[in-house]
């Protein structure tokens, strides 16, 4: 069997590593770049070739990534930061003709979209879905109808990005007045009680913007992170999903993170890419890294797998690299040829 050629960026970061867990474990072989700007990134050690690069967007970025796809022979890149989304998407075209490469990355509308969390909500109110209820924080009167119509607390958090940071639970006006001195454009939204209701879902769409396959796992958070996750199967659930992702137009992977209100799923953030759970849901059977491998890069069709219910719990892990230090990594003196403590392989059951 041919090894195929991908690259990874943001290898540093859980996503990009993620995506290289779920390759490891597919039915092909890859040759697996990857890139960070961070010379410290852990995740150097576990690729097989690695390159520190500039920050994404700054004007040497593009040709050192260029030169590096060149180099590799890469077929594909799995984008794996939020912050180079806008980027690849705005450069995708361009990129894929010049280096004849597929770059997995959703269209510039749905990145816009799933990043503004104001209008992640104006999105899902505008083709019929329910959603919990925002306004920027500057909007008083809307502030007013949600304390009157959901009564307090309000969710307090950043419109832009998406990170679980500046994330407040708030029960008194003050309080929301002070959040917004502190952290600048806000947004106040309902909140959705039952944290033990909380699920992350996945999908992957064709270029047709057709969803191929969809899971949902509920989920437990610690700061911010899925750290347990339980499979789902529920077919009320899959065919609000998939309603949802379609009517954004994904193309490609997209995460939903939502709430269950009276059994009907109330969405509160869209990630339109690769998600934190990448290197979760392949446990589970859905290995949607490598079925977007097939779908858009092979242009090979993919269905529904067969999923497998269990229990994941996740849990830290280290990379050990003998005889070095910080700076010898920093100024490239020393190779990033760690290994990971306390692995054993996953049974076969």
């Amino acid at each position: 069997m041919a090894t195929r050629r991908v690259l990874i960026t943001a290898i540093g970061g859980n996503v990009g590593q993620g995506v290289l867990k779920a390759l490891r474990a597919g039915r092909n072989g890859y040759h697996v770049v990857g890139i960070d700007m961070e010379p410290l990134a852990a995740g150097f050690s576990l690729v097989d070739k690695y390159y520190q690069v500039p920050r994404t967007g700054e004007p040497a970025f593009q040709k050192a990534f260029a030169n590096i796809v060149r180099n590799e022979a890469v077929e594909a890149v799995y984008v794996c930061s939020p912050g180079e989304l806008e980027f690849f998407s705005r450069h995708q075209d361009e990129l894929e003709s010049e280096l004849s490469i597929t770059v997995m990355v959703n269209p510039l509308p749905v990145i816009h979209t799933g990043s503004d969390k104001l209008k992640t909500a104006e999105f899902l109110r505008d083709h019929g879905f329910c959603f919990p209820e925002s306004v920027a924080v500057s909007d008083q009167q809307g502030i007013d109808r949600l304390i009157e119509r959901y009564g307090l607390p309000l969710i307090v958090k950043p419109r832009l990005g998406f990170s679980s940071h500046n994330i407040f639970l708030l029960d008194s006006r003050e309080k929301i007045g002070a959040a917004a001195t502190l952290v600048p454009d806000l947004i106040v939204q309902r909140y959705l009680p039952d944290e033990r209701s909380e699920y992350t879902a996945a999908t992957l769409s064709g270029r047709d913007k057709k969803v191929r396959a969809r899971i949902v796992l509920r989920r437990d958070l610690i700061q911010g992170t899925t750290y347990r996750t339980e499979l789902v199967e529920d077919t009320n659930f899959d065919r609000q999903i998939v309603a949802i992702v379609e009517a954004l137009g994904a193309v490609g992977p997209c995460n939903l993170q939502f709430r269950v209100v009276e059994g009907t799923i109330y969405v509160f953030e869209i990630n339109p890419r690769f998600s934190g759970t990448s290197g979760v849901r392949y446990l589970y059977g859905f290995n949607d890294c490598e079925m977007a491998f097939d779908l858009l890069h092979l242009k090979t069709e993919v269905r529904q797998p067969t999923l497998n219910q269990t229990v994941v719990l996740r849990y830290w892990n280290e990379i050990c690299i003998p005889n070095t230090s910080f700076e010898d990594l920093r100024q490239g003196r020393t190779k990033h040829d760690g290994y990971e403590t306390a692995i054993r392989e996953i049974p076969t059951r």
